[in-house]
């Protein structure tokens, strides 16, 4: 339906979701069901009332706000886009970065630049004053409407200027720090080289000779040999999965690699190895674990394997081997129950002879996609859950079956 796409919420209805009779409409439709199904219905209502593009928009704003609950806490009041919301910092992050940059920084104000919907710019703002430029009038229009829902808008200098052309004709305020978060999509398409983001890393090297310290929020793939010297690299995991690579400049690169990562409302934070773990033995009866994928990207896996007194199994494989079993909320246990080289036919054998129902295919080091393999795999309905691991110890492919703890 024309009305529910990412376009409901533009300059043309972003006055009217910023007025009282809007939020009074928005509050109305916290307690309703807005699943698809009833989009006629709820739409067909709300035209009683307004007209149709600002029904399409209300119901837009009240879905975004019903899946903004994951990553904003007081979602119910802050304004989004459907695309803004997606590339918006989740509120521990933002948390995160500012407490950063705060601890660090000199006396004076912070710079935000690419504040998009102000993810950031609420998390710096508790903090310091802060000065956040948007090249998108819509994003800073939302941004500005998220700062006063906030209690922050004395707090917030919101400027709708491209900060490299302030940069380069001299107007880019002094401050104490700055947080950059360039675009990782390029004419709709993800970047992967920091070459390629906009601003491009040329212009924030730049920036961070103007500004030492400085924060840049990156993909969490960036390549080693793309990373500046005289940087640290923080890998930062949410939620299982590591979302996003900072580099930091100045006084913020305590380290020059490390991970940082929320779990359980704790953020736990290990420095990159000098030495990897030692290698040792895998057998079935073991325990297997598979370390947060923030651990990987950082490679600080030493600690980790110290803490469950585990080892390698291979040094390019980044699995846990233990005859030890204990949880750790930075580590998924397993127990391995068969070790056996790669064979589909064996594997078969094993899923029948165990009766196994439901299955998990992971892979580490290994050519193959496992859900290709998916499809021949010979499953009991009703059976029990495993997991398979394809991997490789050396040269020779490996395949573990086993069970999550």
């Amino acid at each position: 339906m024309a009305l529910m796409n990412a376009e409901a919420i533009n300059s043309g209805t972003i006055d009217y979701l910023l007025s009282e009779p809007a939020a009074a409409e928005l509050a109305g439709l916290r307690t309703r069901d807005l699943s698809e199904g009833q989009t006629l219905a709820l739409l067909h209502e709300l035209r009683t009332r307004v007209t149709g593009e600002e029904a399409g928009a209300l119901l837009a704003l009240a879905r975004l706000r019903q899946r903004a609950a994951v990553k904003f806490p007081a979602a119910d009041s802050l304004f989004f886009t459907a695309e803004a919301l997606e590339q918006a910092t989740a509120a521990p992050i933002a948390a995160h970065h500012a407490a950063w940059l705060d601890r660090h920084a000199p006396p004076g104000p912070l710079l935000e630049l690419g504040c998009g919907i102000g993810g950031d710019t609420l998390a710096l703002a508790v903090r310091r004053p802060v000065i956040a430029y948007e090249t998108d009038p819509v994003r800073l229009q939302l941004a500005r409407a998220n700062a006063a829902a906030r209690g922050l808008s004395d707090r917030v200098t919101f400027v709708l200027e491209d900060w490299t052309a302030a940069l380069d004709n001299g107007t880019l305020p002094d401050a104490a720090g700055a947080f950059a978060d360039p675009a990782r999509r390029v004419n709709g398409r993800r970047v992967f080289r920091l070459g390629a983001m906009q601003p491009p890393i040329s212009a924030l090297l730049r920036l961070q000779r103007r500004v030492p310290l400085l924060g840049v929020k990156v993909m969490p793939g960036v390549e080693d040999d793309d990373v500046p010297p005289a940087c640290g690299v923080e890998f930062i995991g949410h939620e299982r999965a590591c979302k996003e690579a900072v580099l930091w400049f100045g006084a913020a690169a305590v380290r020059p690699r490390w991970a940082s990562i929320h779990e359980g409302n704790i953020w736990f934070t290990y420095a990159a190895d000098r030495v990897g773990p030692p290698v040792g033995p895998l057998a079935p009866g073991m325990t297997l674990y598979e370390p947060h994928p923030a651990l990987i990207r950082a490679g600080a896996l030493r600690d980790l394997a110290d803490e469950l007194r585990a080892h390698l199994f291979d040094d390019q494989i980044a699995y846990l081997a233990a005859r030890e079993r204990q949880k750790h909320p930075l580590a998924q246990s397993f127990v391995i129950d068969y070790v056996e080289p790669f064979s589909l036919k064996v594997l078969n054998r094993l899923l029948v002879r165990e009766e196994i129902g439901q299955i998990e295919l992971k892979k580490r080091g290994f050519p193959t996609e496992p859900e290709s393999l998916r499809k021949r795999l010979k499953l009991t309905p009703g059976g029990r859950d495993a997991t398979v691991f394809f991997t490789r110890r050396g040269d020779e492919r490996l395949m573990l079956v086993g069970r999550r703890l």
